[in-house]
């Protein structure tokens, strides 16, 4: 087949972008089925395995068509695929302004200031941790970054600076929705497991402390004490249990004692040398009650944050009572 007859028949089956490299994978796919597709993308690099080129190819295609049926599903439910974390993201956004206001203030207290950063390189990672022993920080990885929901909370205290607080915010799970419109349950998605770069990216910021004050807000259905996905969380969290309020029809009325008993448990030392996440989960049953039941709101963001930099502040003034003596 010519380039001319494969561009004609792409434009038939409305596919957009072919390369030379993938050219056999697609007229193949393309003589066996009469479905839609998207064409495989193989970026040529000095990592990339030719002889598994092909099978990559043909496991993108799956992925790609995979993802496809998934949008249009959503798109026919009236949901969007960000629908769940514009709106968490709009709470912490606003619930961020309380916090940041607070931290002002309570650092002024010590003669500190604040800076919030919406994102952080590689490289400053790398200068952080370069100053217990880590690698040296490559300038090339000024363009690699981690940005965290609610940013970067940075302390500047007799010109020397101090991080005091991530936060993130992860909403997962659309099996309630799918229950409320009597369709099929799908399998636990694994959003939550790609915020462990972060993680990672915090432990060299934090490398000169001995707290680690990064929060995790966790909610929706697939964090539900049924499903497994909680327990990913305690697995990259050193096996440490979640801070895990239950939501359901006849226990909403306790959720503010709820959240009092664990601002009570919060605990940001790092053990044994580990940087501990304090991780939040609020979840619900998805087939119990409608989806972003368990969304965190922001009074319950902001209480919990407060408690949090309280306890910075505590080991803050501490770290300068050793320095003056």
């Amino acid at each position: 087949m010519t380039n001319k007859e494969l561009t004609a028949l792409c434009k038939e089956k409305g596919i957009k972008g072919y390369s030379s490299k993938n050219k056999a994978v697609l007229v193949d796919m393309l003589s066996n089925s009469d479905k839609p597709v998207s064409a495989p993308k193989i970026e040529e690099t000095e990592d990339t395995y030719t002889k598994d080129r092909d099978d990559f190819a043909t496991k993108n295609v799956s992925q790609s068509m995979s993802l496809s049926k998934r949008l249009t599903q959503m798109n026919s439910d009236g949901r969007k695929l960000n629908d769940d974390s514009s709106s968490s993201e709009s709470i912490l956004s606003e619930a961020m302004i309380d916090i940041i206001a607070y931290t002002k203030e309570k650092l002024a207290t010590i003669g500190g200031t604040i800076t919030h950063k919406k994102q952080m390189s590689l490289y400053e990672c790398q200068q952080y941790f370069h100053k217990v022993g880590g690698p040296i920080p490559n300038k090339i990885n000024k363009s690699v970054c981690m940005k965290p929901d609610g940013g970067i909370i940075i302390a500047t205290i007799n010109n020397i600076q101090y991080p005091i607080m991530i936060v993130e915010d992860k909403v997962q799970g659309t099996n309630d929705n799918l229950h409320e419109q009597k369709k099929k349950r799908q399998a636990t998605g694994n959003a939550i497991e790609r915020g462990a770069k972060n993680i990672r990216g915090a432990e060299m910021i934090f490398s000169e402390m001995n707290i680690f004050p990064y929060v995790l807000f966790a909610s929706g259905c697939d964090f539900h004490h049924t499903e497994t996905i909680s327990k990913r969380i305690e697995m990259m969290n050193m096996g440490f249990p979640n801070h895990y309020i239950e939501i359901n029809p006849n226990k909403t009325s306790e959720i503010i004692s709820n959240i009092d008993e664990i601002i009570s448990l919060i605990n940001i030392n790092k053990c044994c040398g580990k940087s501990i996440s304090s991780v939040f989960v609020k979840a619900h049953k998805w087939d119990e009650m409608r989806h972003g039941s368990s969304m965190w709101k922001k009074n319950e963001i902001v209480k919990i944050c407060y408690k949090v930099i309280d306890l910075v502040v505590d080991e803050l003034t501490k770290v300068l009572q050793k320095q003056d003596t």
